[in-house]
């Protein structure tokens, strides 16, 4: 009989097929040139640093946008919604901070530098987009998110560009004595936004 929980019944056990692990990833992040040369941005330390990275879009058709309903008396017929509830994407990469040699947080340093190039609280200062996105003539800030098997196989890429840290704060630190082992090791929670992005999927 078809279906029965059996090995040799189903296709995907028998062919082998890989599950889809959540920790098999990457994200390089490409930031504007007036920062890029800020240490925590070189030598691929931000890749080095990721925690976790998310949500990626996901939502196809509607986007989020909210059902039409018409009615004949009280029989009820749905349509899509006229227009997606955004364009935007927003997602949030967190990374775990270490101090180098010199005594650098150069993670923290880096991601402030290129947050200060939106509004300096130091100085008041406020800067445009082109310097704190980057573009259109010099490179434009990016993320790119990378999924692959445990070869290194890559099945689903994101590039996210251009883009630039939202309005919403760095982690702000809440220091603890009483906290300890791998819960005192302090992150960064760096709040993104992006004008667009380019998703490509093997068999898509």
């Amino acid at each position: 009989m078809a279906g029965l929980p059996h090995f040799k019944n189903s296709t995907a056990g028998p062919a082998r097929y890989e599950p889809v692990y959540l920790n098999q990833f990457e994200v390089i992040i490409i930031a504007p040139p007036a920062v890029s040369n800020k240490l925590g941005f070189t030598q691929s330390l931000t890749l080095e640093h990721v925690k976790k990275v998310g949500p990626l879009p996901e939502l196809a058709g509607n986007a989020g946008g909210q059902i039409v309903t018409q009615r004949y008396k009280f029989a009820e017929r749905a349509y899509a919604a006229s227009r997606p509830a955004s364009t935007l994407h927003k997602f949030t990469i967190e990374f775990e901070l270490n101090l180098n040699n010199t005594n650098d947080n150069y993670i923290y340093n880096a991601f402030r530098a290129w947050a200060d190039l939106i509004y300096n609280p130091m100085t008041g200062q406020q800067g445009l987009k082109v310097d704190y996105a980057g573009g259109p003539t010099a490179q434009a800030a990016s993320v790119q998110v990378t999924m692959f098997n445990r070869t290194g196989a890559i099945f689903r890429e994101y590039v996210f560009s251009p883009v630039f840290l939202d309005s919403t704060k760095l982690t702000e630190n809440t220091l603890d004595y009483t906290l300890d082992g791998q819960g005192s090791i302090a992150s960064l929670m760096v709040p993104f936004i992006a004008d667009r992005y380019v998703e490509t999927r093997t068999g898509q």
